[in-house]
């Protein structure tokens, strides 16, 4: 992933805290994070109860395209299009993912972020209706090819 792409924007959480809400998987501290269950340290539209305190990983480290991507408009913030559009790193490949926070993606936010990685030659996964589909480089789309068909 070419880390220039996601840079320090003037954006701000605000009020979002879709990444802590129970979309994504963590564990945080010992306390796990899943869907349907929450981190255990949000204040739902307030932020994390321990900021300060909170770990390199997967907390610091975790980046949201919102923030970190200046172009990104402001109605694909989490908060408003219920979707987190993130960096995953696995096994040495790295990808933009849309996960749903409760949403789908829009079709505004699918085609913006379909034309963001296809100028950019980058990866991206997402899923409607619990059907994923992917766009990328051949090593992206083999291994989610292999990784969808182990899933069936």
């Amino acid at each position: 992933m070419q880390t220039e792409l996601l840079m320090i924007t003037k954006k701000e959480c605000g009020t979002c805290t879709k990444c802590c809400e129970g979309w994504l998987t963590a564990n945080i501290r010992g306390h796990d994070m899943y869907p349907g269950k929450p981190c255990f340290f949000v204040e739902i539209g307030k932020g994390c109860g321990d900021y300060g305190n909170r770990p390199q990983n997967p907390c610091k480290n975790f980046k949201c395209s919102w923030l970190a991507i200046e172009e990104m408009p402001d109605e694909f913030k989490p908060e408003k299009s219920g979707v987190i559009m993130h960096v995953v790193e696995e096994d040495g490949l790295s990808y933009f993912s849309l996960t749903k926070a409760p949403n789908d993606p829009s079709a505004e936010l699918l085609s913006w972020a379909i034309s963001f990685v296809a100028s950019k030659g980058l990866n991206l996964f997402w899923s409607i209706n619990n059907k994923s589909f992917w766009i990328g480089d051949s090593e992206f789309c083999d291994r989610m090819e292999k990784e969808n068909l182990r899933s069936l």
